[in-house]
């Protein structure tokens, strides 16, 4: 009888478990493994090590080796670790060494410690999958090298691993900065500055973004992890992000993190760049928005005087509203040249400043 499921099987007294986990189909051997193991059958254990020497399925000593490992049977994962033929059983068995290992495990940690330093992408993986916290600090050193690996997977395991388990000797921003180093790919740019954010939060972003030496065309990603996120930022850091970005079209989009209410601190740099668009032009009208509503808020939320550089931006302001009067004049169909809101953010900024 050929059985279809895990439920079918799972009925079966130990002595049909038994049968089949020898002579079935390998999914039947698969389940029949399973249910001994979640019985703890008396003498599972040992049934299961001899099927695992002799079973020719790649696949189902993969599932063999979970069992084993979960009745604690450490010697036989060990052992099909070093000596399985097959690359992913011994990726499998690696990876609950590790979970398994204690840091006086000598026999355990020298077989993860030889993987890590010669062992191909797939192994390496298996031992970070299951690397304990607690592990000796030079498989953590090996982990923590991993994170500059030409293997894409290998990589971003290692980075992942080394960042939440806080495992490395570097700071999270210049591990960051050497996965970012060799990673091609943006959208895991952007999954590594969200881990970032996760790990060390806006500070570890202040350190990586205020080195002068980081790429200005990854600002960004920078940006898109935060709003992924949903982190607002204090205007000192949007400004940060605004000051270096390679592309004024994204500016918006960075302008967009500054925090509600924090708007008051930010009135200088919102009324230059209200004035900038005056001036020069070529932004979005969403963007245009943007600013004059945060520059609406800014002048609500701080009334003290205005400062120098805030009293030349107004003088720039006055010339544009002369000129775009001037123009009106002249042509009484330009109604564009009627600035309303240029004129409306000038009479706030005078009313301000009347000692």
């Amino acid at each position: 009888m050929q059985y279809t499921s895990f439920s079918d099987v799972e009925r079966l007294d130990p002595d049909a478990l038994k049968t089949l986990l020898i002579a079935g189909e390998p999914p039947e051997r698969v389940w029949a493994a399973w249910a001994l193991g979640l019985r703890h059958h008396q003498a599972f254990a040992r049934e299961l090590r001899a099927t695992a020497a002799e079973e020719p399925h790649a696949g189902v000593r993969r599932h063999l080796v979970v069992v084993l490992a979960g009745a604690g049977e450490r010697q036989s994962v060990l052992t099909m670790a070093a000596h399985d033929p097959d690359e992913r059983v011994r990726a499998t068995a690696l990876q609950y060494v590790a979970r398994l290992a204690q840091p006086k495990d000598d026999d355990a940690n020298e077989l993860l410690a030889r993987t890590m330093l010669e062992g191909t992408p797939l192994l390496r993986l298996g031992c970070i999958a299951g690397l304990r916290p607690d592990a000796r600090p030079e498989l953590w050193n090996a982990v923590d090298a991993c994170v500059a690996s030409p293997d894409r997977d290998l990589r971003w395991a290692a980075y992942e691993a080394v960042m939440r388990h806080g495992a490395s000797a570097r700071s999270g921003p210049e591990l960051t900065r050497t996965f970012l180093d060799v990673e091609p790919e943006r959208p895991t740019r952007v999954n590594a500055f969200q881990l970032l954010l996760q790990c060390a939060g806006v500070d570890g972003f202040r350190q990586l973004i205020g080195d002068a030496s980081f790429p200005a065309t990854f600002l960004p990603e920078v940006v898109e992890a935060f709003h992924q996120k949903g982190v607002r930022l204090e205007w000192a850091d949007v400004e940060r992000l605004i000051e270096r970005f390679p592309d004024g079209r994204l500016v918006h989009r960075a302008l967009q993190l500054l925090a509600l209410g924090g708007e008051g601190a930010a009135r200088s740099g919102l009324l230059r760049l209200f004035v900038a668009e005056r001036l020069e032009g070529g932004s979005s009208w969403e963007m245009d928005q943007e600013v004059l509503t945060r520059l609406r808020n800014a002048l609500d939320q701080n009334r003290g005087p205005l400062d120098e550089p805030e009293r030349q931006l107004r003088e720039a302001l006055v010339e544009h509203v002369e000129r775009a009067a001037n123009a009106a004049r002249d042509d009484r169909d330009d109604l564009e040249g009627i600035d309303e809101e240029a004129r409306e953010i000038l009479a706030r900024l005078v009313a301000l400043d009347v000692h």
